[in-house]
């Protein structure tokens, strides 16, 4: 592959990275929950590894220790994580989702894909197929290069 098309590769998944995030916030925003986005992406988080300590977290969302700390402070307090600590290392807090945060996150889900839904319709069959394709031909593609933890 020559640079041009290397460019125009890069290029593409710039624009079409904050176009799938604006999707998956509108869903949350619709459950109007008051949740801030770092709350929101903390949970995505947990949602793909549960069990994560604070480090973890705040590495994989890429903020700080004490953002991380103080918004999982605020999502402890709306029952959506727990906070514990570490069985072999005391000085370690894990975090893990909640039954009433897998119950949020669903619902997230479930708003995203009516609003998808919604948005499909829009389309050709034939679009959609070809939009379904070249998607999983990117995920397909993408994982073969993917170095390790997704970042949100």
């Amino acid at each position: 592959m020559n640079e041009k098309a290397r460019k125009e590769c890069v290029n593409a998944m710039f624009e079409l990275y904050p176009r799938a995030r604006k999707m998956m916030y509108e869903s949350f925003d619709k459950l109007e929950d008051d949740l801030t986005r770092t709350q929101q992406i903390i949970l995505l988080a947990l949602a793909v590894k549960d069990n994560l300590s604070m480090s973890q977290l705040a590495s994989k969302i890429c903020t700080s220790n004490e953002q991380a700390t103080r918004a999982v402070t605020q999502l402890v307090d709306k029952g959506l994580v727990n906070r514990m600590q570490n069985k072999t290392n005391r000085r370690v807090v894990n975090i893990t989702l909640t039954q009433k945060a897998k119950d949020h996150l669903d619902a997230a889900k479930k708003a995203a894909l009516a609003e998808g839904a919604s948005k499909a319709a829009q389309l050709s069959d034939e679009d959609l197929q070809a939009v379904s394709t070249a998607l999983r031909t990117i995920l397909d593609v993408v994982s073969k290069i993917d170095t390790g933890d997704v970042i949100y």
